[in-house]
């Protein structure tokens, strides 16, 4: 069976708490890339699949074994960016949060050129402490994702024994080792589909203020 495989979804936002301004970066402004494709612009949320079809660089995956053909997409890493400003008034709090609601899977994020965190489960969202150091009234934020496939089978190979199974049957023509990654499992391979997977879809920066 043909599969739609390996999509990356990102859900962002900045934010605080009680006293809070949140900066949503979602929506336009988003380049992707890798060594094949260079600054694919694109909407978030969204995956590598849905940004290159909407940018016209690959053909429909759900028809015909597009899919399969696509399939290299998701062997090589790639890179999430985007520039968004902050406003003065912004940049005097004095407490800065980066929250992903899902990404999908394994990244690691910097802003500015500062590390801000690691990421290796779609299945739990993410907030990280920003430094003020870290922000100006221009940014840019980089994702930069490893292929869930290599992940996996370097998890494989560090773990050094057998958690069967270790591949799916030949007739799902899927990818192996994908009880070493924490992603749905039918995006290694399926003879099932989800109907629908549901999370709220924010992605923001936030500040507080101390009073």
């Amino acid at each position: 069976m043909s599969y739609l495989f390996l999509f990356f979804i990102l859900f962002l936002s900045f934010f605080s708490s009680s006293n809070s301004t949140r900066v949503p970066l979602t929506g336009d402004g988003w380049t992707i890339s890798n060594n094949q494709f260079n600054s694919v612009q694109g909407q978030i949320p969204g995956s590598i699949h849905t940004i290159l079809l909407a940018a016209n660089q690959i053909p429909d995956p759900y028809l015909g074994f597009n899919d399969v053909n696509l399939r290299y997409l998701v062997y090589s890493p790639w890179t999430f960016k985007k520039s968004f400003s902050l406003t003065d008034d912004f940049l005097t709090f004095t407490q800065f949060t980066l929250h992903f609601d899902q990404i999908d899977t394994v990244a690691n994020i910097t802003l500015n050129g500062c590390f801000i965190g690691q990421t290796n489960n779609m299945f739990i969202d993410y907030t990280f402490n920003v430094m003020r150091s870290c922000l100006q009234s221009t940014n840019q934020l980089q994702v930069d994702f490893e292929s869930p496939v290599t992940y996996a089978l370097n998890q494989f190979q560090a773990y050094n024994d057998s958690v069967p199974p270790n591949c799916p049957s030949d007739a799902q023509h899927g990818e192996c080792h994908v009880q070493f990654i924490r992603k749905e499992p039918c995006s290694f391979s399926w003879d099932w589909v989800r109907i629908s997977w549901s999370r709220k879809e924010s992605f923001y920066f936030s500040s507080l203020k101390n009073f």
